[in-house]
């Protein structure tokens, strides 16, 4: 079975070259295989964000977040794919969750 970083990686190298529907499907497949990795579901929401599929990409992003809800590039990920489809004060919640999320982290270390 492959591992969690070679189906990501393959993932990737599907979005890199832009083969976005292929590249879902491998985000999909890392998922189902590996539910908890948050990479994964960051990766499929950028992929369904590229493809301007907004629903789909914010349901990822969700997912990661519900899995760490302390990881501030879920957030920026997140109020991305919320600005790309207008919801723009959703988008500021999300942004402003994720600052607050990198200060708390920088305060602590």
């Amino acid at each position: 079975m492959p591992t969690e970083a070679e189906l990501y990686d393959a993932a990737l190298s599907h979005f890199a070259d832009n083969d976005l529907e292929t590249a879902v499907n491998a985000f999909k497949k890392l998922i189902d295989t590996y539910p908890d990795y948050i990479e994964g579901y960051l990766g499929l929401g950028h992929a369904y964000e590229r493809l301007s599929l907004y629903d789909e990409a914010i349901d990822a992003v969700q997912k990661a977040i519900a899995i760490n809800p302390k990881d501030p590039l879920a957030y920026t990920s997140l109020s991305i794919c919320y600005q790309r489809k207008g919801m723009i004060q959703e988008a500021e919640d999300a942004m402003a969750k994720s600052q607050e999320l990198q200060m708390e982290s920088s305060g602590s270390s």
